[in-house]
């Protein structure tokens, strides 16, 4: 059964101005974990605690790719400091998008990143923004991925809200890659035609039946993200 989970990245303006005391908020609304979108130049151990206090679980951390590419141990070391079992890569600069040069060499950057998680035995995801499903060279980026990208190595986290802004149904590609995606962001949008945040449930996706595919396919987060507010 697959935890539920809070994107921090939702309640950006609060941990802003107060990062632990947000965190101990979000643990007291029900959620069983938390995934990082920035750590505000906290200690590892002050967090370590905090979290303990008040109960939650850390879901993941995401890393920027600069990040990775230049400090990909270090941040590998804080998580292990705040028992964060993955470390998620939100994005890929523009310029490596645009032909299957770049795609070949994404596909060896998730595996050197991928085997250095592995080897310190945490597993590296990858979360789908939507720019993925653009077509390029007679493919896209999400199907060079998911066909070159070794599954004990790299998988995925999606953004059901960004799927269906790409113009994919979420389901349908649940349907096909559930076992790829341990993680998943729910979030809702109005309609499919003006993609604008709203409570999940209350909009356009399906997510009764994101959650029975997630849980069919035993995923182990439920993370909840909405980006805008009314």
């Amino acid at each position: 059964m697959g935890q539920l989970g809070l994107q921090l990245y939702t309640v950006r303006e609060e941990t802003a101005k107060d990062f632990l005391g947000t965190i101990r908020k979000v643990a007291q609304t029900g959620y069983q974990g938390v995934e990082f979108a920035g750590y505000f130049g906290t200690r590892a151990g002050e967090l370590k605690k905090t979290l303990d206090n008040a109960g939650l679980k850390v879901a993941g951390s995401t890393v920027q790719w600069a990040v990775l590419i230049d400090g990909l141990e270090a941040s590998i070391e804080y998580c292990h400091l705040i028992d964060s079992p993955a470390i998620v890569c939100p994005w890929i600069p523009e310029e490596m998008r645009q032909s299957l040069q770049g795609f070949k060499k994404i596909v060896d950057r998730f595996h050197y990143f991928g085997t250095k998680c592995a080897e310190n035995g945490m597993r590296f995801m990858h979360h789908i923004h939507g720019f993925e499903f653009e077509p390029i060279g007679g493919t896209c980026l999400m199907d060079y991925l998911l066909e070159y990208c070794d599954p004990k190595l790299v998988n995925f986290e999606i953004d059901v809200y960004w799927v269906e802004h790409a113009g994919v149904d979420s389901v349908q590609f649940m349907q096909k890659h559930a076992a790829r995606c341990p993680y998943i962001h729910f979030k809702d949008t109005k309609d499919k035609k003006n993609f604008h945040d709203t409570e999940i449930g209350e909009g356009a996706i399906d997510m009764p039946a994101i959650m029975r595919l997630g849980k069919a396919h035993q995923a182990e987060w439920f993370i909840v993200e909405q980006e805008e507010f009314d």
